[in-house]
């Protein structure tokens, strides 16, 4: 699993075991939520003792004092660290409107621990898929995305207005298909720019995706598209000596005026423009 820190995209991943618990717990500087997965492990963690077994949701605050004892030869669980607290909060603002920093955010998941394990799993492997995957510039955003589809799930699972059908509803349906579309983003992003042609491979409407994008984003799927390809070129314009005619090409645009146009719609430059003034140090 991916444990670099050195490009710091909000998030990183940890497989722990009875052998690496003592040097995993030393990445786990930032908030982590661990998923027991096999064996039973007594943990004491600041003040507290958990026993821990398969299913069991621990939430491990910032800076935490952690050892495990008593655990079986065959025990294992499975780390998500938050390296940046921001991403937790750019996950919630638009969701959890009470959330003002780094306490409520933990509060908050402290208070759902038990709806987090339906989700875990996939909201793990997405971003396993996301770490691995060395062409996908816009990780953080992503991140944010996976981590708000979560807040999200474990809040309407929750939430007492809503009757059991329509909690099934927003837990499998919807937050279903804006996890198939992000997945679906992050491989397509540089070649496919439809909207329609995404909703076609989700065998939904462009009309609902854009409601499930509004609602657990915040933005259109246009918008989502958009920003993605933009970031994608962006990163090759600053890191590679492709032409203008190659990029133009590789990112599926009909011509090379139309490309253009959308760089400078989207970032106020040429795309020519910003490459020069990436590499003499003007643009971050």
């Amino acid at each position: 699993m991916n444990t670099d820190h050195k490009t710091d995209c909000g998030y990183a991943l940890l497989q722990l075991t009875r052998d690496n618990i003592a040097s995993a717990m030393e990445e786990t500087r930032f908030l982590g939520i661990a998923l027991c997965t096999r064996g039973t492990a007594r943990v004491t963690m600041n003040v507290s003792t958990y026993d821990l077994c398969p299913n069991y949701i621990l939430i491990i605050p910032p800076n935490s004092m952690m050892q495990v004892t008593d655990a079986s030869p065959d025990w294992e669980a499975k780390l998500i660290c938050v390296t940046r607290m921001e991403l937790l909060r750019d996950a919630a603002a638009q969701i959890l409107p009470y959330v003002k920093g780094e306490d409520s955010v933990q509060q908050f998941l402290f208070q759902e621990r038990d709806s987090i394990v339906s989700s875990f799993h996939s909201v793990y492997n997405f971003l396993d898929m996301l770490l691995r995957d060395e062409h996908t510039v816009s990780k953080y955003e992503q991140g944010v995305c996976v981590f708000r589809c979560l807040m999200l799930g474990m809040r309407d699972k929750s939430a007492p207005h809503r009757t059991l059908s329509d909690r099934r509803e927003i837990s499998t349906t919807s937050l279903s298909a804006f996890k198939h579309f992000m997945q679906l983003l992050s491989q397509h992003s540089k070649t496919i720019h439809s909207v329609k042609a995404y909703a076609e491979m989700l065998h939904i409407s462009p009309q609902y995706l854009g409601r499930i994008c509004r609602m657990y984003d915040g933005r259109g799927p246009k918008e989502m598209v958009d920003d993605i390809l933009l970031l994608q070129l962006k990163s090759s314009l600053k890191n590679t000596e492709k032409t203008m005619k190659e990029l133009c090409y590789e990112y599926n645009f009909p011509t090379l005026s139309f490309m253009c146009s959308f760089f400078r719609r989207h970032s106020g430059y040429t795309p020519s423009e910003f490459r020069n003034m990436s590499r003499e140090g003007m643009l971050q």
